[in-house]
């Protein structure tokens, strides 16, 4: 008896997808809902005796491709429901919390809506978070439980799906807490654009790309020879990932970084209607250029970061089929990038008339992230992304010095590894009451002091109430470059200026620090750095 491929079947005037379960599933399957894509939107469905599912289209060729897509998905379902439920690692379960965050920075990145959109959704996430979705029902396990698997149980079940994974019971509120904390973060990057601030791009070093759990292979009969007349753009891609992800003490590439490339690679071959990564030619690609010039969507130092991460994926190519492919040398290496106007790092620098002006308004205001936020970046250099993260237990006292510790350790991101850091109070800070502020809370609380979204609640604050317009000044990045600079008025060392602002400089002395026995000496050269005059009349 030969099988039969299915295929579309025309019910009134719109095709389905309508297939039976597999005899030896239909007792596990049915009652069960399971989530198909239909032009790349996955949708709940139902099992009962089969699976029936519209494609919303009643044309036949677009029915076949909306098929195929479901159809592939459903069989990936069947398999996952014939198997054991395989648990993830803790690096797999961070790598799709990534891929969720990722997609939704990426789907409101032109239209973001509005900034009350986003703050409504982050309520409801700390609501769901905390157990308090029924504001009058009292919070247990149980409630937390109940409202998590009801705000992201949706997405997890679709993530799932995409991957044709099946996971054990006892990891799925690990995943829902790490999808949680990755939407508020999506949310945040969302609202900065709303606002209208698209200095964050939503790329993060936090999330490791999502590498799926090796599957046997067969042994290898002689020398392997690189395939390179069919190989695709997306191809050397996945290659550059696997390598990456590949041996014990492997650095897999970032997710965000993947995503650059792959947009860098798809804008090309789009271009050029075609992804043979085996046949470039410099002349196509200056075209491509030249071709991102006079549309004028993009500035001209993105189309410029855009020809570098394509020249980079032809450089994988070459290096996949050791040397066998563009012998000659990379295409893109005799482009000619774009030329672009920088602003000056003066000019997103807050004056030292911007930065008494802000302190002062600071003074006023009774929410933490606005009383203490920005007089702590003005005497740290810290981001104030960075700042908000803190608890009251990552305060510490060593002899008559106080720290705050700035690490990745319980959900936290920084931007790179050498962000982390231990950071000396300044005496402005100390004379300010600080410390008799963090007295507030208990020692070793891992509750967070500020805000989820401070940073976009300090940009408009310093737009609008605090009334600095210019459009140059960067109002959270524009800290640190005044504190460098008061570092050198002040004789700080090279060393220990780069360790408390957390740059990464390649040399030795980036271990300034890392030892409790050195950190009086950094306390040291922290009280070299000199203090804003509030009363300053300058507006240099």
């Amino acid at each position: 008896m030969s099988l039969v491929m299915p295929s579309p079947v025309l019910i009134g005037r719109r095709f389905y997808l309508r297939v039976r379960v597999p005899q030896d599933l239909l007792k596990q399957a049915r009652g069960r809902t399971i989530y198909l894509p239909v032009a790349s939107i996955w949708r709940a469905v139902k099992i009962g005796s089969g699976v029936k599912l519209s494609l919303d289209t009643s044309d036949t060729a677009t029915a076949k491709t909306r098929f195929s897509e479901a159809y592939a998905a459903l069989q990936a379902a069947w398999q996952s429901m014939a198997s054991a439920p395989a648990p993830l690692t803790h690096k797999q379960i961070l790598g799709l919390a990534g891929e969720i965050r990722s997609a939704f920075v990426d789907a409101f990145d032109d239209e973001p809506g509005t900034v009350k959109t986003w703050e409504h959704v982050l309520v409801r996430n700390h609501r769901a978070s905390t157990g308090r979705a029924h504001s009058l029902k009292i919070p247990t396990p149980e409630t937390v439980a109940s409202n998590m698997e009801s705000r992201f149980g949706t997405l997890v079940d679709i993530k799932l799906a995409q991957r044709g994974l099946s996971i054990p019971p006892e990891q799925r509120p690990v995943l829902l807490k790490k999808v949680a904390e990755a939407l508020d973060e999506a949310a945040i990057v969302n609202l900065m654009k709303a606002d209208g601030d698209y200095s964050v791009s939503g790329e993060t070093s936090k999330y490791p790309p999502f590498v799926a759990a090796a599957s046997p292979v067969s042994k290898i009969r002689g020398p392997h020879k690189p395939d390179i007349g069919i190989r695709t753009f997306a191809s050397v891609i996945d290659e550059e990932v696997r390598r990456r992800s590949a041996g014990k003490d492997a650095v897999p590439m970032r997710e965000a970084t993947v995503k650059k490339f792959r947009i860098a690679a798809d804008d090309f071959s789009t271009f050029r209607k075609s992804g043979d990564a085996t046949t470039v030619t410099a002349k196509e690609a200056d075209a491509w250029k030249r071709a991102m010039l006079e549309a004028g969507k993009l500035s001209n130092n993105s189309i410029k970061q855009r020809l570098q991460n394509f020249r980079t994926v032809l450089q994988w190519a070459r290096e996949h089929s050791l040397g066998e492919l563009y012998p000659a040398g990379n295409p893109l290496d005799i482009v000619k990038a774009p030329a672009y106007q920088t602003v000056a790092s003066d000019a997103r620098t807050f004056t030292m008339q911007e930065a008494a002006t802000v302190l002062l308004a600071a003074r006023k205001e009774q929410a933490p992230e606005l009383r203490w936020l920005p007089w702590m970046s003005a005497y740290s250099g810290a981001r104030i992304n960075e700042l908000a993260q803190l608890t009251r237990q990552d305060f510490f006292q060593v002899e008559d010095d106080w720290f705050f510790r700035l690490t990745t350790a319980g959900g936290k991101t920084l931007k790179t590894k050498a962000s982390e850091r231990v950071v000396p109070l300044h005496p402005e800070l100390i004379r300010e009451g600080l410390v008799e502020f963090l007295g507030t809370f208990a020692a070793h609380s891992e509750q967070r002091i500020f805000h989820v979204w401070s940073t976009q609640a300090i940009q408009r604050w310093v737009r609008t109430k605090v009334g600095l317009t210019r459009e140059e000044l960067a109002p959270s990045h524009g800290w640190r470059h005044l504190f460098e600079d008061l570092c050198m008025n002040g004789g700080v060392t090279d060393a220990a200026r780069s360790y408390i602002t957390g740059r990464a400089t390649g040399k030795s002395s980036e271990g300034y620090g890392k030892s409790q026995a050195m950190l009086p000496g950094l306390a040291k050269e922290m009280r070299k750095v000199p203090s804003i005059p509030l009363n300053s009349k300058s507006s240099t």
